[in-house]
């Protein structure tokens, strides 16, 4: 009996401890959901690493905004229908936002056909258009501006103008305009390189500077709270 009896109390106290355990996991992971929850009235627009939040990233298609190829060109974002909607239809930014009217717009853009080409004057003028024009179409809109991300350091046999070098000065010239504007300013970049400035390993889903799931889990934290935080 007496032998009965502690093994009765040894499986309850088991019980109680996985019931614990149970609850401090639970925890935790509501923690980590939290940080990295987005809202659905939050929309990302850029080139292919935006368009890939909705692969990747987890976010629904219709709160990913980039060109029907996937893809912006930044010398085409004040001229081109750059922004194709779930529904099918090809769009300016300005109709976009005019049309859509959404609460938050995060805009990543600058590498593809800005950074390492453009001159500081040329590439700040189209960035200073597309945000003001964002302005007009929708003055409720909450405006945030993420910086370019890095690139992989196997990209420098596809890249010849773009650099990391390029990047990080393209950023600043962002964050300048930023400033400029009012619109606040999120430094991803920083949160996603190694100590020589490239893409972390970790990072890396390809040779150019497309991103890992583990990629948008730091990127969308980082969002999540500079909203929050707004």
């Amino acid at each position: 009996m007496k032998t009965n009896k502690k093994i009765t109390r040894f499986i309850s106290a088991q019980k109680v401890i996985s019931a614990f355990s149970l609850l401090i996991c639970s925890f935790m992971l509501s923690l980590t959901v939290h940080a990295h929850s987005i809202p659905r009235s939050v929309v990302f627009f850029g080139d292919s690493t935006t368009a890939h939040l909705a692969v990747r990233g987890g976010i629904p298609k219709d709160q990913v905004w980039s060109g029907a190829e996937s893809t912006v060109r930044f010398t085409d974002v004040n001229t081109g229908k750059c922004v194709h909607l779930s529904s099918g239809e090809d769009l300016s930014l300005a109709q976009a936002v005019r049309k859509i009217k959404p609460a938050t717009l995060v805009i990543t853009l600058g590498v593809s056909g800005g950074a390492g080409v453009l001159s500081e004057k040329d590439f700040k003028a189209i960035y200073s258009r597309m945000l003001l024009s964002v302005k007009e179409a929708s003055p409720a809109t909450k405006i945030y501006v993420q910086s370019i991300l890095p690139l992989s350091d196997k990209s420098v046999k596809y890249y010849k103008k773009i650099t990391k070098e390029s990047v990080v000065e393209a950023n600043r010239w962002i964050k300048e305009v930023c400033t400029s504007l009012g619109v606040p300013y999120i430094n991803t970049h920083d949160l996603l390189t190694d100590a020589n400035g490239y893409l972390k390993e970790e990072y890396q889903n390809d040779e150019y500077m497309h991103l890992t799931a583990k990629a948008y889990e730091v990127i969308l934290s980082n969002v999540g709270k500079t909203i929050a935080n707004n």
